[in-house]
């Protein structure tokens, strides 16, 4: 795995040993189009079939087959692209309907992944300047405030944003997984926690509410609350509390220092659920109702259970008819592999959000322990360079998992391709982490493939000037590899410029006589999209950082704008494309020129790449 670069840092910190390295520029292809019938796509669908199959035959799965219910799905950001379920041959206890064969239209838990509509829900909100996410979370909680010791935790200085990414600070849980309960004891192998060297305590002292099991009630912010009992008509009791969960959380110490850390808290999000009903005035349920299902044509996702006979009950210790109370917001969403796969088409292709907010929201907030993990809002982001079997090139996986008894699931959004991967399980949790590295280590090879290939086919080749104006200028560009769309040839009015560039770019990035390529990376923008004008940018990418670089090394792989001539930039490059993305002329502003594609040019074979060797980009660690 190699390491995070957090946001858009420009600068290498790279520290070198003995060996010099390989750089590699992260996305530098365009997101494909991709379609169900593409036969790259369908090769790879049939790999992850056929390792689920030869595992369950020979036994080799690292989980329980006959108790694991999944429903796994990948989906581009316009249509899905492959499903896939299996059903547990042993099944739990369905009382109000019976069990059907699980599909992509069954009903999971969740649990955590409900944290993503919360953020969403808070982002929509942003959007339409109800509120911002700098707000300190007292603005619309003003009760955490309202206690014999206000300062035990620096409540006016915790945002919305704060408790969004897991940065404020606030405790981990309040009446959920505490050791004062039998069942949870029997977790850890013991049934009494004062045999293992727990102090007895007070009854005062014990969380009233909160633990997902019969005979025990949820957590509320103050008002009503229902407590179901063990009875099939389940028969609710209303009692009057007041204050119940916050009473218990501003008793707790901080963790942290607002915004000084990340560190995983539910708390976090049952608050930001508190300011979304303060805000709007509307329950968390209204809330998700009108502002994500109903617009996203969502009709099998809500927070009460749905019949038993729609879902999939494990035969195991289970939080399926657990009501979860004021734990909504953190993870208490029912929905369906169906469901999840139109949310992750909605936020790949901003349909609730505008492109900058969402561009904003896939970035990580804070560094983790780990080299290659950070948190966003409320996104666990991977980055890792062990998916190309031809690269070492980093791909960023946004991801969030949840989890309650019976139950694991994980969203994954790779932007880079515009994709989507949803895993559920009921069951041996063991298979999320299975199956999940089974698609991704099939689906990223055959996205990126068909990436490779569609660029090759749409821009790859020679741009010249026409004849008649007897400027002798032109452009070749093909894809190396995983490398992206390369320079290989500039020619401006009969001077060989990308010589000129190179020398330029080396003298800028204060390493003259750097080896290099000159490489074309797409910028997302466009020059009237009525047109088809792509914009791509031009940078010099070093063939390697030299041995004798310090721990330091200043090497700005994403300044794709230093040159300029009379106020035009030099490394813009504008092509023309037609209604099936196919390149026809580029124009260089500033050059003051547009070439017209002369010949097409195939893309180079895994083999031919010049960056095959291991790469790095943007951070290094030791080897």
């Amino acid at each position: 795995m190699m390491v995070f670069a957090l946001c858009s840092v420009v600068c290498a910190i790279c520290v070198l040993q003995a060996q010099a390295w390989r750089l590699q520029p992260t996305e530098p292809f365009a997101p494909p189009v991709l379609r169900r019938d593409e036969p790259i796509l369908q090769a790879a669908f049939r790999s992850i079939d056929t390792s689920i199959s030869e595992a369950g035959q020979n036994d080799s799965q690292p989980w329980k087959r006959n108790i694991t219910s999944f429903s796994i799905a990948v989906t581009s950001s316009s249509q899905t692209l492959w499903t896939s379920s299996h059903t547990a041959s042993v099944l739990g206890d369905y009382a109000d309907s019976p069990p059907n064969n699980v599909s992509d239209g069954t009903y999971f838990r969740i649990a955590s992944i409900s944290k993503v509509f919360t953020v969403l829900a808070a982002l929509i909100e942003q959007e339409a300047k109800t509120w911002t996410l700098k707000d300190p979370i007292t603005k619309w909680v003003p009760e955490l405030l309202q206690t014999a010791n206000p300062h035990l935790v620096d409540w006016e200085n915790i945002s919305l944003e704060s408790l969004a990414s897991q940065l404020g600070g606030v405790v981990r849980e309040y009446g959920q997984s505490d050791l004062i309960d039998p069942f949870e004891d029997r977790q850890y192998g013991f049934n009494n926690p004062v045999e293992v060297g727990l102090p007895p305590v007070d009854g005062a002292e014990i969380p009233p509410c909160g633990e997902n099991r019969p005979g025990t009630r949820p957590c509320t912010r103050k008002g009503t609350f229902v407590v179901h009992g063990s009875t099939i008509d389940r028969i609710a009791i209303l009692i009057r509390i007041s204050l119940e969960i916050l009473d218990g959380l501003i008793t707790r110490p901080p963790l942290f220092e607002p915004n000084d850390r990340a560190t995983y808290s539910n708390m976090n999000f049952v608050l930001l659920g508190f300011a979304l009903e303060a805000l709007s005035g509307q329950s968390y349920k209204e809330i998700l109702d009108q502002k994500i299902f109903q617009p996203l044509g969502m009709e099998r996702s809500r927070l009460t259970k749905p019949p038993d006979g729609q879902g999939v009950i494990p035969n195991a210790t289970n939080d399926w008819n657990a009501d979860i109370g004021t734990y909504g917001p953190t993870g208490g969403i029912y929905t369906t592999a169906s469901d999840l796969m139109r949310l992750a088409r909605a936020i790949l292709n901003h349909e609730l959000l505008n492109k900058s907010t969402t561009n904003a929201w896939f970035k990580p907030h804070s560094y983790s322990p780990s080299w290659s993990f950070a948190y966003g809002m409320p996104w666990e982001i991977f980055r890792s360079s062990d998916l190309l079997p031809d690269s070492n090139r980093i791909q960023t996986i946004l991801t969030k998992a949840g989890g309650l008894r019976g139950y694991s699931s994980q969203l994954l959004l790779l932007p880079e391709y515009n994709i989507g991967i949803i895993v559920l399980v009921a069951g041996d949790g063991h298979a999320l982490a299975w199956l999940r590295e089974e698609i991704l280590k099939a689906v990223v090879p055959a996205v990126d493939a068909i990436a490779r290939k569609q660029a090759a086919e749409r821009f790859s080749g020679t741009y010249a000037s026409p004849d008649d104006t007897h400027m002798n200028s032109s452009i070749s560009v093909e894809v190396q590899g995983s490398s992206g769309l390369m320079l290989t040839s500039w020619i401006s009015n009969g001077t060989n410029f990308l010589a000129t560039y190179v020398k330029m770019s080396q003298k800028a990035s204060g390493s003259p006589g750097r080896p290099g390529k000159v490489q074309l990376t797409p910028s997302g923008t466009n020059r009237g999209s009525s047109n088809g004008d792509v914009v791509w940018r031009a940078q010099f990418v070093a063939d390697e950082l030299p041995a004798a670089a310090g721990v330091i090394d200043m090497h700005l792989v994403t300044d794709v704008d230093t040159f300029t001539y009379a106020a035009r930039s030099v490394e813009e490059f504008v092509f023309a494309t037609d209604s099936e993305g196919i390149a026809s002329e580029v124009r260089l502003p500033g050059l003051r020129i547009t070439l017209t594609k002369q010949r097409q040019q195939q893309p180079k074979t895994a083999g031919s790449n010049a960056w095959d060797d291991r790469s790095v980009w943007y951070l290094m660690r030791p080897l």
